[in-house]
């Protein structure tokens, strides 16, 4: 699926917050962009379009009947949000619905397939992985791809970088989690 704007990635998880999925007008945009948007959004069944009930939010009116835009679970899919089905709540035990991991690993873990799972997946082999390595696999920028490390730390991710005389920088995940 082809990337989303940021504008389209905002309406998306603004309706996935609200308890009914409506989609409400950002702030600041016209009628114009918002029916482009809305339009996107439709067209890739991230969205539907709903008539609107009275206490639900308008995203455009035509020939005199107002219109909402509610996400779908492909919109929700689009932007990594369980549907209520899916319990995401802490049990007694720590961890969430159906997932195995602790609250604190899911919000510390990358989302599988992302670039930072990559990067995770090439550090944790013994050898680990150069930067080159690194750039080459995610396509970032050298600095951009560092960031991504210091990231990954701050997330409590026990990143060691060796070097030995007149070779590059080794990174490795040392024990998954500092």
């Amino acid at each position: 699926m082809p990337k989303l704007t940021d504008t389209q990635l905002i309406v998306l998880s603004k309706a996935a917050a609200r308890s009914d999925g409506v989609a409400a007008m950002p702030t600041g945009m016209n009628k114009a962009a918002a029916s482009r948007v809305g339009a996107s959004l439709v067209a890739r069944k991230l969205m539907r379009e709903i008539r609107s009930k009275a206490n639900l939010p308008v995203w455009h009116e035509n020939e005199g009947r107002s219109t909402s835009l509610i996400i779908t679970r492909a919109g929700r899919n689009a932007i990594a949000i369980e549907d209520e089905e899916e319990s995401v709540e802490p049990r007694d035990d720590g961890t969430r619905g159906g997932t195995g991991l602790t609250m604190a690993d899911a919000v510390a873990a990358p989302r599988p397939g992302s670039k930072q799972a990559l990067l995770i997946e090439l550090m944790s082999s013994k050898k680990g992985a150069t930067l080159e390595r690194l750039v080459e696999a995610t396509g970032w920028l050298p600095h951009t791809t560092r960031a991504s490390l210091t990231s990954l730390r701050k997330r409590g991710f026990a990143i060691e970088r060796s070097r030995e005389e007149g070779e590059s920088s080794i990174y490795r995940i040392v024990s998954g989690k500092a």
